[in-house]
């Protein structure tokens, strides 16, 4: 117990001493571990919030749709498994107008009494009435009605007096079930009393809905196969919804969102860790002084790396229970683009905790494990004297860069004299090129509107899409910014020497500021020729359709991603610079 108390005491030590260089790994793995989070949820999201509705609004285990007054909805009601049921309501489908938008809607005759099965959950205002609508939230969300506002129906006008949800439909748009035979069309769904449902009609022969509850709801497919195979229908028309086939029409909502988010996650993690190995490396003498000291009063390389490693682990469960919780409290705002569902916060599953803590320990070791037994494995002397490593260029980098310019000439040497460093930044530079190649497929693609009739409306499912991919490729912008710093600090901490005794043989301090600049450039260019078509290779996984973005877009963003890097580096290479080089040689000689 001593010896771990010790090693918690130095970590803990070490990260009050240290607060603003916490705050970067806590603050990239939590983003990613949210990110993820909120795609796995996504999975499951859709049947937790549809099981939530269909419990409070009494929803139908099957719903049958039958063709004008047939004698079939009173055999239905006495078919073996059947326990309790609502309607048959008259139901037709038509266009409906408010607040300027001809919209298909389906138009459904209720009664004020509460129904044993499939009674709507008014969220505002009240349920129907004589002379009063109630039109479904998803519906009314997207055509911006509320309450006091009046449709029109045949000729026909009516005040909405309440707004409702429910579960005998799929969510909006695609929740006009009083369509009849053929094909569906997209569609909303407003309740009225049945006089006025008939009134409305216009003499309309509309469909009967028919809602029905079984003892074994998990029996439902099988029951529509035995009254379909049995004399239950005869020669009348006739369409069986089970609540799975729901469940699934709204899960549709969420495919391409779910998946997008997942791979968001991970490309976050990329650049989380990247952001994670450049702050190592810039510790890198810390490190090997703090093993030197241990090493010194008899610590051993398994003590030494326990103790450098122990200021990360704990940062990084922090940063995995904040990323659960964010996600978990952000899902229901994604989870029901519609507002046709009750959504909430709930605990997030075994296998989403499973996979953020993997991803979070993947981005901790993946970044900290190399330095951290390099740091362990060196001799005391060598740790606690530092002394500067022999530059290691590649075989013919002299040669090669002889007639270059100062600026270009120090800066390719920097590039080649630190391999990991530059493939640590192609993969940052990677993740934000995927990502920004991934939007700007999707924003190439014209968006299609929903034909509702004679008005079109917006597709919320390619909003909300939309808005996750720019949300994600914005964080990983961030990242990439605050990584490219670290980076560039980590870059002239390490060639201070070089950089100095450059500077004292007639280097200018702008020649050096380029110098940086270029080496981090250099990293960069590997990594667009690599995210670009990973973006592309991505995109595909969750799309239907292998689209391509104009070559031009592609381009423009690429010199963008270029020139951000570059921008970005200046800063830390300017900082470097602002001493004069003796005061370095004399610190470098004290």
């Amino acid at each position: 117990m001593g010896h771990l108390l010790v090693i918690w005491r130095l970590a803990v030590r070490d990260l009050c001493r240290h607060p603003g260089e916490a705050l970067v790994p806590l603050i990239a793995v939590t983003v990613a571990v949210a990110t993820l989070t909120l795609g796995l949820a996504l999975t499951t999201a859709t049947e937790t919030a549809y099981a939530k509705t269909r419990a409070a609004t009494a929803g139908p285990d099957v719903t049958a749709t039958l063709a004008g007054e047939s004698p079939l909805a009173g055999k239905l009601t006495q078919a073996p498994g059947v326990v309790a049921y609502a309607g048959p309501y008259f139901a037709f489908s038509t266009a409906i107008r408010v607040r300027g938008f001809d919209v298909r809607s389906a138009v459904e005759g209720r009664d004020t009494a509460t129904a044993p099965v499939d009674q709507p959950l008014v969220t505002e205002g009240t349920w129907v009435r004589d002379g009063g609508a109630v039109i479904e939230r998803g519906f009314a969300q997207a055509l911006g009605v509320r309450v006091g506002d009046v449709l029109t129906i045949n000729q026909r006008s009516l005040p909405v007096v309440g707004i409702a949800i429910s579960a005998a439909n799929a969510v909006y748009p695609g929740s006009d079930n009083a369509q009849g035979r053929g094909p569906s069309d997209y569609g909303g769904k407003v309740w009225l009393t049945a006089a006025d449902a008939k009134a409305a009609s216009a003499g309309a022969v509309g469909v009967r809905l028919l809602y029905l509850k079984l003892a074994d709801p998990a029996a439902t497919r099988q029951f529509v196969r035995f009254v379909s195979t049995q004399d239950f229908t005869g020669e009348t028309w006739v369409q069986y919804r089970p609540w799975p086939q729901t469940v699934e029409d709204d899960a549709r909502m969420l495919r391409f969102l779910g998946p997008t988010l997942v791979l968001g996650g991970w490309l976050l993690a990329v650049a989380a860790a990247v952001g994670l190995a450049a702050l190592v490396a810039l510790r890198a003498t810390r490190y090997n002084r703090r093993a030197g000291l241990l090493k010194a009063v008899g610590a051993t390389p398994d003590t030494v790396a326990a103790v450098l490693l122990a200021q990360y682990l704990p940062l990084t469960a922090v940063a995995t229970l904040l990323g659960l919780t964010l996600g978990a409290v952000t899902a229901p705002e994604l989870t029901d683009p519609s507002a046709g569902l009750i959504t909430g916060v709930s605990m997030p599953a075994s296998g989403t905790v499973v996979a953020a803590a993997i991803l979070a320990l993947v981005v901790a070791l993946s970044s900290t494990v190399g330095p951290v037994v390099r740091a362990a494995r060196r001799s005391t002397v060598q740790a606690l004297t530092d002394a500067a490593s022999a530059p290691a260029h590649p075989s013919g980098i002299t040669s090669a860069t002889a007639y270059l310019p100062t600026s270009l000439l120090l800066g390719v040497r920097l590039f080649a004299r630190r391999p990991g460093r530059a493939v640590s930044a192609a993969f940052g530079t990677a993740a934000i090129a995927a990502m920004i190649t991934g939007l700007l497929t999707f924003r190439s693609v014209p968006v299609k509107e929903l034909d509702f009739g004679t008005s079109t409306l917006a597709d919320i499912r390619a909003a909300q899409l939309s808005r996750a991919l720019l949300a994600i490729t914005v964080a990983l912008g961030v990242l990439s910014i605050l990584n490219t710093l670290v980076l560039g600090w980590s870059a002239a901490a390490q060639a201070r020497r070089t950089l100095t005794v450059v500077r004292s043989l007639g280097a200018t301090p702008g020649q050096v500021v380029t110098a940086l600049c270029v080496a981090q450039s250099l990293a960069a260019l590997p990594g667009l020729l690599l995210g670009i078509p990973a973006g592309l290779v991505l995109y595909w996984s969750v799309s239907i359709e292998m689209n391509l973005p104009p070559m031009g877009w592609v381009a423009a963003a690429s010199l963008v991603i270029l020139l951000a890097v570059a921008a970005t580096a200046v800063l830390p290479a300017w900082l470097h610079t602002r001493g004069s080089a003796g005061s370095f040689l004399r610190a470098d000689a004290a």
